[in-house]
């Protein structure tokens, strides 16, 4: 009996030895991963974006899928802080009141935005992102865009262009819309892009035809029609103050849809081919490819657009660290948890 004794305890004791290296291990990692994610990062921004950034009062939250990179800005007093998430390979991402969605390769991660951070470093709020409240795996099926509401996910599948609903609160059972293809002669749907209306259950899907000249459809899937509209260089619709509103492919500027008559207004006050949107009030975010000014190359760049006017009323630029944005999304602030990144620079231009 007692040697069954001293055997547990001794058990125990090794037990709590492993406990205590696995913690060390893991903290170790997370150490090195922060280290390798921040260094050689600079963001140049304009004067007048800071003033606009307060006014929302939100954080702008941004993916890049090719540099595996997620960053967070928000400002304080009259200064722009960037947040750095160690979540490696980011895509896409969408907020819904305090949860947030974020594709990762083959799987959708869902995260739990909580007032209080989970340990007792207050203004480490980025490293929430390393402890997710649930995974959904998506296989083979990708993502091309995805957006998110209080009671479920929605995304595109960018193999067929098929819409699929996951309802938050139950196991992973998508619900496929299919799009409508008997107007078409045949031919394979590719994913272009999703938009969700949050005051209503209603949202609409960008498809394109594989085997033919690129040409991109509107289809409004809450009542499975056809909007009055076709178009061959828009991807990524966004849907904000009752309208449509679509990137160009092609030239730089942005493309607004009514969504009952069809009509359309073309808004070319950014700089570069746009690669992602979002929007908050009066204001439109765009990210591009921009040329910088000092080196000649390609350099991701988010111009502030004014809706009512089309016209560009500030500037964001990355000069360093990351090569393309693909993924913008507002989220809300939860004030006196903040982090500034030690490797990363903000500069006014």
């Amino acid at each position: 009996m007692l040697r069954r004794s001293v055997a547990f305890i001794a058990s125990g004791i090794i037990d709590c030895e492993h406990r205590k290296n696995r913690k060390s291990k893991i903290t170790s990692w997370l150490a090195t991963m922060k280290s390798a994610l921040t260094h050689d990062i600079e963001i140049r921004y304009s004067r007048e974006l800071v003033p606009l950034l307060r006014r929302n009062s939100l954080m702008l939250c941004l993916c890049s899928r090719q540099d595996r990179r997620l960053l967070t800005l928000t400002v304080t007093a009259e200064e722009l802080e960037i947040e750095l998430c160690t979540l490696p390979g980011p895509g896409l991402l969408a907020f819904a009141g305090n949860t947030a969605a974020v594709a990762v390769e083959n799987q959708i991660q869902l995260f739990r935005l909580d007032t209080q951070p989970w340990c007792d470093r207050p203004r480490e709020r980025a490293w929430w992102w390393l402890f997710p409240n649930r995974s959904r795996f998506l296989g083979a099926l990708g993502a091309a865009d995805m957006d998110l509401t209080d009671a479920d996910l929605w995304l595109q599948s960018e193999a067929d262009g098929g819409v699929v609903q996951m309802p938050l609160t139950e196991p992973m059972r998508p619900f496929w819309h299919p799009q409508d293809c008997s107007e078409t002669t045949g031919g394979e749907w590719q994913g272009c892009g999703l938009a969700l209306d949050q005051s209503r259950p209603a949202y609409a899907a960008l498809s394109r035809l594989r085997t033919r000249t690129p040409q991109c459809h509107l289809i409004d899937l809450s009542v499975n029609r056809r909007l009055p509209v076709s178009l061959t260089q828009f991807h990524s619709p966004r849907l904000h103050m009752g309208e449509l509103w679509l990137l160009d492919t092609v030239r730089p500027g942005i493309c607004s849809v009514n969504r009952q008559t069809g009509a359309t207004a073309a808004h070319h006050g950014i700089t570069g081919i746009p690669t992602a949107a979002t929007f908050q009030g009066t204001s439109g975010f765009v990210a591009s490819q921009a040329e910088d000014d000092e080196t000649g190359t390609l350099q991701p760049r988010i111009s502030v657009l004014d809706l009512r006017t089309g016209l560009a009323s500030g500037h964001l630029q990355f000069v360093r660290g990351l090569s393309r944005i693909d993924s913008l999304a507002w989220t809300a602030d939860t004030s006196g948890v903040t982090l500034t990144g030690g490797g990363l620079r903000a500069a006014w231009t």
